[in-house]
C-alpha cells in the first residue's frame, strides 16, 4: 500500500471511529473550537461532538515567457480532511491531512533549452524536492494539542502561524505550517505572541524537516562571494523564535514583531496603520512600516562561502502607505525602500513578506538598494461577495551584476496584478472562485541575458483557483 493510501486510511479510520459529523468551516490555528456541554462526562462523548471537516482545491496555472523561452502550464486538484475536537476544560486537539493529484503538466519538469533554467511557479503546486513525483503527493499537516481561555491560547505541535513575515503564504496548493510551541495572550486592546519552532513544512513540499534543512529548498540565487558553494544543507540553526506585540484601537493598529533565526540572523519589524474619517463619508488611510536586520554570529556557517547571511551583513527598510477608503472600495499609494548596506534576507520557505507594495508572484527577499512604488485599487460588489483588485508597481533594483545586493539577478521592472474573487453563498456556500493574472515587464536599457528574463520579467502568469470548504 502506498504511503498516501496508508496515511489517509489511518486518518479516515480514526475520524470514522470517533463518529464525528461534517462541518462547514475548515479549522485553522487561532480558531476557537466549540466548548462541550457541561453535562457531557464521558471522554468518548466529548470526542464524538467534534467536527469532521473537508477541503477541496483545484488549481490551474500557466506562465507565458518572452519569445522562444519555454512556457509552462499545469492543473492539479487536492482534497483534505481533518478532525478538530471541542474544548474540554480549555483543552482541544486536532489533526488534518491533504493529498494532491496532478492531472496534466506542460514542461514543468523540463529545463529551458536556451538558458538551462527550470520552472519557477507551477512546480510549487506539487513537490519541489521530487519533481517527478505525481502518484504519492500527500501531507500530514496539523497535529496539535491546544489550550484556550478568554485571554490565553497555547498551541503545541504542528499548526498554522500568521505574522507579517512568518506565515502560511497559501497562494499555491498548500500552505506553510510550523511545528513547535506558540502562545497568544490578549489582555484588552493588547495582544502578545510568542513562538519557538523547530520544524517546518513549506508550500510545494511534502515532508516536515528541521528548520536548518528548510534553508535552500527553493531557489538559492547567487553567492555574494561569487563562488559555487551555497548555504543549502550547510546552514546551522536550532529553530525560529518569534515575539510579537500588538495594540488595536478603533482606527489605529500598532504592531511590533521580532524574529530570531538562531545562529543566523535577527530581524525587527514595526508597523502602524490607521484611518481618519472625513465629512464626505470617506476615510483617509495611512501606514508606516520599518524593519532592521542583522546577521547573528557567523550567519549560519563558520565558512562565509556556505553562510546564509554574511557575518557582518545588515540592512534596514521603510514602507509608507496613503490612501482613500469609501464604502466597498479602497485606493492606496504605497512605497518601499531598502537600504544599500545589505540584502533583506528572510527564507522564502517560511512565508511571504507583507509589505505595502507586495504583489503576488514576486518578492523583495534577496534585495538591497531597492525603491518600489505601487498603486492598488480594491472594490467589492454584490454584497461584498465579488472582489476585484488591481495593482501596478514599478521597482528599481541594483544592477543585475551586483551580486552583493541582487541575489537573484532581478532587473528593474513594472508589475501588474489583477484578481477577481467570487465567494458563493446559499446552496454553494463555502465555494470560492478566483482568477489571478500577473504580468511583469523589464524596464532597463541594459541588455539582459535570457537567464535573467525567463520567469522573472517579460512574462504573464495566470491562475484559476477553485476552493471549496465544507
Amino acid at each position: 500500500m502506498s504511503r498516501m493510501k496508508r496515511n489517509f486510511a489511518v486518518l479516515l479510520l480514526i475520524v470514522m471511529a470517533l463518529g464525528v459529523s461534517p462541518s462547514s468551516v475548515w479549522a485553522q490555528h487561532g480558531n476557537e473550537e466549540e466548548e462541550i456541554p457541561t453535562d457531557e462526562k464521558l471522554f468518548g462523548k466529548i470526542l464524538r461532538s467534534g467536527s469532521f471537516e473537508f477541503h477541496l482545491r483545484s488549481f490551474y496555472m500557466s506562465t507565458v515567457n518572452q519569445g522562444d523561452l519555454m512556457d509552462y502550464s499545469t492543473w492539479g486538484t487536492g482534497a483534505g480532511l481533518g478532525y478538530f475536537s471541542p474544548r474540554w476544560k480549555g483543552f482541544g486537539l486536532g489533526f488534518s491531512g491533504f493529498f494532491v493529484f496532478r492531472h496534466f503538466e506542460n514542461n514543468i519538469q523540463e529545463l529551458d533549452p536556451m538558458t538551462g533554467m527550470g520552472n519557477r511557479y507551477e512546480l510549487l503546486l506539487y513537490d519541489v524536492r521530487h519533481p517527478d513525483n505525481n502518484k504519492d503527493m500527500d501531507r500530514l499537516e496539523e497535529f496539535y494539542l491546544s489550550y484556550q481561555n478568554h485571554e490565553v491560547s497555547i498551541w503545541g505541535g504542528r499548526h498554522h502561524f500568521e505574522s507579517p513575515l512568518l506565515n502560511a503564504s497559501d497562494n499555491r496548493m498548500r500552505p506553510n505550517l510550523f511545528s513547535g510551541l506558540s502562545v497568544d495572550y490578549t489582555p484588552g486592546r493588547f495582544r502578545f505572541n510568542g513562538a519557538w519552532f523547530t520544524h517546518v513544512i513549506s508550500r510545494g513540499t511534502l515532508e516536515w524537516v528541521p528548520v536548518e534543512e528548510s534553508f535552500g529548498t527553493f531557489d538559492i540565487g547567487r553567492n555574494p562571494l561569487q563562488v559555487s558553494e551555497s548555504y543549502r544543507h550547510h546552514t546551522e540553526s536550532k529553530g525560529i523564535g518569534v515575539f510579537g506585540a500588538q495594540y488595536e484601537a478603533k482606527q489605529l493598529k500598532l504592531e511590533s514583531w521580532n524574529y530570531l533565526s538562531e545562529g543566523v540572523f535577527g530581524l525587527s519589524f514595526l508597523q502602524g496603520t490607521g484611518a481618519a474619517n472625513l465629512k464626505s463619508g470617506h476615510s483617509l488611510v495611512w501606514g508606516v512600516q520599518t524593519f532592521a536586520q542583522t546577521a547573528i554570529g557567523d550567519g549560519g556557517n563558520p565558512d562565509p562561502e556556505k553562510a546564509y547571511m554574511l557575518p557582518d551583513e545588515r540592512t534596514f527598510g521603510l514602507g509608507l502607505q496613503a490612501g482613500l477608503k469609501w464604502p466597498h472600495a479602497l485606493l492606496t499609494v504605497n512605497y518601499l525602500g531598502i537600504s544599500d548596506s545589505g540584502r533583506f534576507l528572510f527564507p522564502r520557505e517560511w512565508g511571504r513578506e507583507k509589505f505595502f507594495v507586495s504583489l503576488q508572484r514576486e518578492r523583495f527577499e534577496g534585495l538591497g538598494g531597492v525603491n518600489s512604488w505601487m498603486i492598488q485599487y480594491d472594490h467589492t460588489f454584490i454584497h461584498d461577495k465579488l472582489k476585484v483588485s488591481t495593482g501596478v508597481s514599478h521597482t528599481k533594483n541594483p544592477n543585475i551584476n551586483n551580486v552583493l545586493l541582487n541575489k537573484y539577478g532581478i532587473p528593474d521592472y513594472y508589475h501588474f496584478s489583477g484578481l477577481i474573487d467570487y465567494r458563493f453563498s446559499g446552496f454553494f456556500k463555502g465555494l470560492d472562485l478566483q482568477l489571478l493574472v500577473v504580468a511583469k515587464k523589464e524596464d532597463t536599457d541594459q541588455k539582459i541575458p535570457m537567464e535573467y528574463v525567463i520567469n522573472r520579467v517579460n512574462m504573464v502568469n495566470t491562475s484559476l483557483i477553485l476552493d471549496y470548504r465544507f
